[in-house]
């Protein structure tokens, strides 16, 4: 009698241990909607989806499109097309100048010839914060080509009022400087300056 009642609670402690395990295993693959972690790697893995944001091509120097609201988890997708654009992260009160310490696709070139297996540069959404991009292309970002994640959708962040501080930067260029023309210098890139141009 003794060791069927010591079964029985051994039993009982088993699956109490059990159900507790299970309990802390949900928290561990990642409820909060966000991220699962796969318990055999450890590695984060996106739960959300994939929006393709076409990043220039035969509609003009422009990304198609230019605003979304993607979920924490998502990922942004641009997909290059002719001529060459970057993908580069800016800011709100700066459109046309790079963020310090943000992110870049580089320059990815895509002659007018090339019909499919179009390069692309990835951004997973970490959070709900507003992302500006802009492509740094000679004269393209200052004639609106800019892309914003989840902008406010009033007030004064809107992505109305971004585009209109890029084309501000647009307006301001024009205005000629009274200084000689400079010599050429560096792109900062590894791209030549007239082959940048060559691909405008």
């Amino acid at each position: 009698m003794f060791s069927k009642i010591t079964f029985i609670v051994s039993l009982v402690s088993l699956l109490l241990v059990s159900a507790s395990a299970t309990a802390d295993n949900e928290g561990y693959y990642g409820n909060d909607n966000t991220y699962d972690t796969d318990p055999y790697s450890g590695n984060p893995t996106a739960t959300g989806t994939t929006i393709e944001i076409v990043v220039g091509g035969n509609v003009g120097n422009v990304y198609t499109p230019s605003v979304a609201y993607p979920e924490v988890g998502d990922t942004l997708r641009f997909s290059f097309r002719i001529k060459n654009h970057t993908v580069t992260q800016s800011s709100f009160e700066n459109p046309c100048t790079p963020l310090p310490g943000g992110f870049t696709s580089g320059f990815r070139p895509v002659p007018d010839t090339q019909t499919d297996n179009f390069p692309y540069f990835d951004l997973q959404v970490k959070d709900k914060n507003p992302i500006y991009i802009h492509c740094e292309q000679i004269n393209h970002c200052p004639t609106g080509m800019v892309f914003a994640a989840n902008p406010a959708l009033e007030g004064e962040r809107t992505f109305a009022k971004f585009l209109a501080n890029t084309l501000a930067v647009g307006t301001s260029a024009a205005v000629p400087a009274p200084t000689p023309a400079p010599t050429p210098a560096a792109t900062g890139h590894s791209w030549s300056a007239k082959f940048i141009r060559d691909l405008e």
